[in-house]
């Protein structure tokens, strides 16, 4: 099976478990985040994590091919950025959520959920 494939069904399951958590679960979110920076070695661990884990795709499949495999290549280098953050600058991505933000968790919500249901519908 083509890895992309199994990358799209993986990142769409995320995306729509994602997207019901913010839908029905999104008010939580605050105090979640709050716990989660308050932690350093989580943050810093998370960031190894999601560095790995975009690295190892974009190693075995870093695809520009204007077909919905660009997408999946898209997500990982997001993803990748993100870790290089949660390593470096931790306090930038603190400050980022703000109450505007917050309240548009629902809007934030449907639109992963969309994009996940597309994306697992693909792989």
């Amino acid at each position: 099976m083509d890895i992309s494939l199994v990358v799209a069904q993986i990142v769409g399951a995320y995306l729509i478990i994602s997207g019901l958590f913010l839908i029905f679960r999104g008010k939580t979110l605050p105090r979640l985040l709050q716990d989660f920076f308050g932690h350093p070695a989580v943050v810093y661990l998370t960031g190894i994590i999601l560095v790995f884990l975009s690295l190892l795709y974009l190693l075995q499949n870093n695809v520009w091919d204007n077909s919905w495999r660009t997408v999946i290549t898209v997500v990982a280098w997001l993803v990748l950025l993100k870790g290089l953050a949660y390593i470096f600058i931790p306090d930038a991505l603190h400050k980022m959520v703000n109450k505007k933000l917050l309240d548009t968790l629902n809007v934030y919500g449907i639109v992963a959920f969309v994009a996940g249901l597309s994306l697992f519908y693909l792989g």
